[in-house]
């Protein structure tokens, strides 16, 4: 890339050492300003970061008053130039700077670029365009614009503060970077966060008072955790649900059977079938009932689980703490073994 202008050993002096360093001329080329006007957005969407790009090349190239003329018609449309132009006048009045037409002129001044006074008056220009082309981008107050600028769920939280301090740079007359809007900024920039983020930070005490670069590394762990924790999340997820499927808790193959005459359902061994219609209570036989089974009344007799305990009757039967008379007085009658009803005794 070429210099317009570039520093060059001056001649040597009469008893041979080397003379001041003196400047040489190169224009821009052609490839240059083409190059610069590609890879730079539009100064109406975004006049920050055109504003930097024309600083970093005042700033690192030297160029002269045509120079600068000619990148300000490459970079900037007609209404552009002018809003700059006049923004670099209205900084010089307020400046008391006696002639303004001095500092800023129309049309070129010709000043030598190899004496001390011409390079003043460049340094002058220069430091006036670059100050005309940062307050020729801001839009009128509008601190509802700033209100609107939030973080997406995806977006980083360094790439938020760069829109952010945009934001600021562009709808107000507050400087972002400036020590005395600190607690500004911090506010801003936490309060319009992802709740998650903003919920960690609100959480320190005197948030508002840190640096915002120590703000944006807690903001940044957050934001690069969330994945992790989504990951857990899932995997316990996964975890329950595979568990279920496998009949795990109460959603196995047995969850929702009836359950039949004679199936106990309690205790902590596996559920019992439901039973048959001729289907033995007691030996899972088939073809007879409990009371008619061989093996049970081998067991308890004819008097069946009551005559082992002690016998409440001898004519009814207990079936899972239930008594049922079968004949004689109160035939029928079913209720709670050992339960006291009135009139009825003690079955």
């Amino acid at each position: 890339m070429q210099l317009p202008l570039r520093e060059v050993p001056g001649p040597l002096l009469e008893n041979g050492a080397p003379g001041p360093v003196q400047y040489t001329y190169v224009p821009f080329t052609t490839t240059d300003l083409f190059n610069w006007k590609t890879h730079t957005p539009l100064y109406s969407t975004n006049p920050a970061a055109v504003a930097s790009m024309i600083e970093s090349v005042i700033l690192t190239h030297n160029p002269t008053w045509a120079d600068c003329q000619q990148l300000m018609l490459t970079m900037f449309t007609t209404e552009e130039r002018a809003r700059i132009n006049s923004s670099v006048r209205k900084i010089l009045l307020a400046q008391a700077v006696v002639d303004a037409e001095e500092h800023y002129p129309k049309t070129d001044p010709k000043w030598p670029y190899n004496t001390t006074a011409g390079i003043a008056h460049l340094q002058t220009y220069r430091t006036a365009v670059i100050m005309g082309v940062k307050a020729g981008g801001k839009k009128p107050t509008n601190m509802g614009k700033i209100a609107d600028i939030v973080q997406e769920p995806k977006e980083s939280p360094s790439a938020f503060l760069e829109r952010l301090l945009d934001a600021y740079r562009m709808y107000s007359p507050i400087d972002p970077e400036a020590a005395e809007n600190q607690r500004l900024i911090n506010s801003s920039f936490v309060g319009q966060s992802q709740r998650d983020i903003r919920n960690k930070i609100q959480r320190l005490d005197g948030f508002l008072g840190k640096g915002i670069s120590e703000l944006v590394e807690i903001a940044n762990k957050v934001f690069h955790n969330r994945d992790l924790e989504e990951i857990k999340r899932q995997r316990g997820h996964t975890g329950v649900v595979g568990y279920m499927g496998n009949g795990g808790g109460q959603g196995g193959q047995d969850r929702g059977r009836a359950r039949g005459r004679g199936a106990r359902g309690r205790g902590r061994g596996a559920p019992r079938e439901p039973l048959g219609p001729n289907q033995c209570a007691w030996c899972r036989g088939e073809g007879h009932w409990k009371n008619d089974c061989p093996a049970f009344l081998a067991k308890f007799g004819e008097q069946g689980e009551a005559g082992e305990s002690g016998g409440q009757a001898s004519n009814g039967q207990v079936t899972n703490g239930r008594y049922e008379r079968s004949e004689g007085s109160g035939a029928g009658f079913v209720g709670l073994a050992g339960t006291s009803f009135e009139g009825q005794g003690t079955y």
